[in-house]
């Protein structure tokens, strides 16, 4: 699992990007976007060790580096994750916001950001990957709150309240858990991993926003034109027609009341959410197709799972792979080959194409396998 993240760290590096919450301290400083060029210029070597990396980028400064939804970047890690965590989303159920990755790496003592207390109703299981062992510091909230007054948030006076903390240390391979609304900061001195599965179980409120943003990501298109003036009276409504017709919605959804079409979305959030077996991002498309022939086989990438339902007007044929939606017209032979997919065992591409409609040239099927493994449905063996 270290090397997984080694790997992580290495995209990070090529994508040169703080899009996924990239943060790096250095002797308990954070680093300006233009001092992190220089640790990009420094990727981990393929089959290098975290401690070679870090001494060689590093040397004997104190580091400390925290990176959020990795879940993207390393499909391995991501599966291995996801088979462990599957019994107890069947027990607790998926969070309506996902789970995501945040990784803690280095040697930087107390944790960069102080004591801190989460966002409500998130979340935390911790897997300490080491190689060096870690120490948590927690606080009860009520008591945490009277001690420190105004300066709780962030508060890197930390030894004023230790006399007060609840310790709990751990070492490579055990297993942390932070439940929501607790107090708290980490201490880790020596080199170390923690990869922690963060449980979204946020405001209402965000669901309702993050709802709203599946509208816009659907069906939002792109438009470079700017506004014309408004020369219209107060009554006339048709100068919003430059922002509405921006929304190209499907046919079956349109003329929908406002509350049946927002369950309509929160279907396809929830669908695209079972299909990435729980995670709130989906992983990056593959950069090269994959070549399939007829003599291949491929199966399904478990413990993931295919999704797919019908449109309302059941003219198009909805599929969810590993959290993106692709539309296909609708065809039995399709929902067939997923269906065979969906079954975990090795199959063979000749048979797969079988299923799908006895007029379709080969290539029709090709390509929707093709769709299907850009985003690590499946794979090819």
């Amino acid at each position: 699992m270290r090397a997984n993240i080694l790997d992580i760290l290495r995209t990070q590096c090529k994508l040169k990007t703080t899009l996924y919450g990239f943060r790096v301290y250095v002797e308990g400083r954070q680093l300006t976007t233009k001092e992190l060029n220089k640790i990009y210029d420094l990727p981990p070597k393929n089959m290098g060790s975290l401690t070679s990396w870090a001494q060689r980028t590093f040397g004997d400064q104190k580091f400390g580096i925290i990176m959020n939804r990795g879940e993207n970047l390393n499909n391995e890690l991501a599966k291995r994750m996801a088979q462990k965590i599957s019994p107890l989303l069947k027990k607790v159920g998926t969070p309506l916001l996902g789970i995501n990755f945040t990784f803690f790496i280095g040697n930087y003592g107390w944790t960069p950001i102080g004591i801190h207390q989460d966002d409500p109703g998130e979340s935390v299981i911790h897997f300490h990957l080491g190689p060096g062992e870690k120490t948590m510091y927690t606080w009860n909230e009520k008591k945490y709150k009277k001690l420190a007054g105004k300066n709780r948030f962030n508060n890197k006076d930390v030894e004023k309240f230790l006399p007060y903390a609840n310790v709990h240390p751990f070492k490579e391979g055990d297993l942390f858990y932070m439940p929501p609304n607790v107090y708290h900061i980490g201490k880790s001195d020596d080199l170390s991993v923690g990869l922690t599965l963060w449980f979204n179980n946020k405001l209402k409120s965000e669901l309702a926003i993050k709802l709203l943003k599946v509208v816009e990501d659907q069906y939002l298109i792109e438009n470079t034109e700017t506004m014309v003036p408004d020369k219209n009276g107060i009554e006339d409504l048709s100068a919003s027609r430059q922002a509405i017709d921006l929304f190209k919605l499907p046919k079956d959804l349109e003329n929908l009341p406002f509350k049946t079409f927002m369950k309509e979305i929160f279907k396809i959030h929830k669908y695209a959410l079972s299909s990435n077996s729980g995670y709130g991002t989906s992983p990056l498309p593959k950069e090269k197709e994959t070549k399939f022939s007829i003599k291949d086989h491929v199966i399904l990438e478990k413990p993931f799972v295919i999704k797919y339902v019908d449109s309302l007007d059941k003219q198009n044929l909805l599929i969810f792979i590993r959290g993106a939606k692709l539309v296909l017209l609708n065809f039995e032979g399709i929902k067939s080959l997923i269906d065979e997919i969906n079954k975990g065992k090795k199959v063979s591409v000749k048979y797969l194409l079988s299923l799908l409609d006895k007029d379709w040239k080969e290539d029709i099927g090709i390509f929707i396998l093709n769709l299907i493994d850009t985003h690590y449905g499946i794979r090819k063996v």
